[in-house]
């Protein structure tokens, strides 16, 4: 016969602590942040940008006015940036010159041609049997 050895219940509790909800960084000074933004290192500005992100988690209606101001600071910032880059892109495909010649519709024609007759993926290709798409032709304008 065997005997079952009775064994203690064992009762595991998690306890939560508020210093442990908390972050670690110090308190960021979010007076007049608009003007003091560009001298900030990058690290004082992460700083930031995470202080607001913890405070934002929670009811705006709970935020100061400071802290709204420098939530929406952080926002334009950004937009800025990605706006600045929108139109240095724009900029750059303006000045950018006249379309390479492989952009030419009797460039991909002819590249069509070539790939039947090479019989360049010949399963589902230009070069198989009842193909019926537009091949390497891409655009319509010369």
């Amino acid at each position: 016969m065997i005997r079952a050895i009775a064994r203690p219940a064992v009762r595991i509790t998690q306890r939560r602590c508020a210093s442990t909800t908390t972050s670690a960084t110090p308190a960021v000074q979010l007076q007049n942040i608009e003007s003091r933004w560009a001298s900030l290192s990058a690290q004082e500005q992460t700083a930031v940008a995470k202080h607001l992100e913890q405070i934002q988690a929670g009811e705006w209606t709970k935020m100061t006015t400071e802290q709204k101001k420098a939530a929406y600071w952080v926002i334009a910032g950004t937009a800025g940036v990605v706006g600045a880059a929108g139109g240095l892109f724009l900029w750059i495909r303006a000045k950018g010159g006249e379309k390479p010649s492989t952009m030419t519709k009797e460039w991909q024609e002819a590249s069509n041609e070539y790939a039947r007759a090479n019989k360049i993926n010949p399963i589902s290709g230009v070069a198989s049997e009842g193909y019926k798409g537009t091949g390497f032709v891409s655009s319509s304008k010369n």
